[in-house]
């Protein structure tokens, strides 16, 4: 048998993004307590709406290129007020059916607020699908993540390839469970299944490791999304968005600070 340490791992990875980590989560966190207690300016309401827009323009493409979009369509409708978005859906750049649940939400935002949709996606997502007021699995967790909400814990490529490659995946399904499980089923039903997998393995190994923020500590069992953070960093591929591509399609396992509680590195 292979001894891998993950929480020795998880605390080298963590500190070596620290500086990005915190201030990434000081964000999060200034966003969370705003929403939560209702105190957003109308500033940060259309910042908002703006995130939700670029959430649901990253789906099905990735982030890059994203960001120019963003700013090529504010300087055409003028600003991220409901009415210049509504007036200007054709603009957006947007396919029929993620115009459809952007104006869905829309909807919901005139009748309540932007505070009261995002607390409600927070408390319960599966209602908020079920009565079409959802981006979709992943952008969901994905904004509730950059916005403090780190209960939630978004499932991209990135992700799978860290659970993969590290044998967490292995350690979640043990010795006698059917590795097929993973194919097959629904996306909603994969996604849900890696979800359940990041969230046992911080349960388990992130019981007594917390994250410094400037309103008190954070335990890492109880924010998952807080690892994402770190992981997407680590894996992802575009360094202009602060990821550094170790983990990607192709490895670079000899530069990889978390390679000692890595069993793909190990059986390498």
């Amino acid at each position: 048998m292979i001894a891998i340490d993950y929480k020795k791992g998880i605390k080298i990875l963590l500190d070596e993004y620290k500086e990005a980590l915190n201030e990434e989560i000081r964000k999060g966190l200034m966003w969370r307590h705003k929403i939560e207690n209702r105190r957003l300016s109308y500033e940060d309401q259309q910042e908002l709406l703006k995130d939700i827009i670029a959430q649901l323009l990253v789906q099905g493409r990735g982030a890059k290129g994203v960001g120019t979009q963003i700013n090529n369509i504010e300087e055409k409708i003028g600003g991220w007020s409901i009415e210049n978005v509504e007036k200007n859906l054709d603009s957006l750049g947007m396919s029929d059916r993620k115009v459809e649940k952007l104006t869905k939400i829309l909807q919901y935002l005139k009748d309540n607020s932007i505070s009261d949709w995002i607390i409600k996606l927070h408390e319960d997502n599966d209602q908020m699908r079920d009565m079409e007021l959802s981006m979709g699995l992943k952008s969901d967790d994905d904004f509730l993540k950059d916005h403090g909400f780190y209960e939630h814990v978004p499932v991209d490529r990135h992700t799978q390839r860290f659970l993969f490659r590290t044998g967490i995946i292995q350690w979640y399904l043990k010795r006698n469970d059917d590795v097929l499980t993973l194919f097959a089923g629904t996306y909603e039903e994969k996604y849900k299944l890696f979800q359940k997998i990041m969230v046992a393995f911080c349960k388990k190994f992130c019981d007594d490791i917390y994250v410094q923020t400037p309103s008190g500590e954070l335990r890492l069992a109880e924010n998952p999304g807080i690892l994402d953070i770190v992981i997407w960093r680590h894996c992802g591929e575009d360094e202009e968005l602060g990821c550094r591509n170790i983990c990607g399609n192709r490895p670079k396992c000899n530069e990889c600070v978390f390679k000692e509680a890595c069993l793909w590195y190990k059986l390498g």
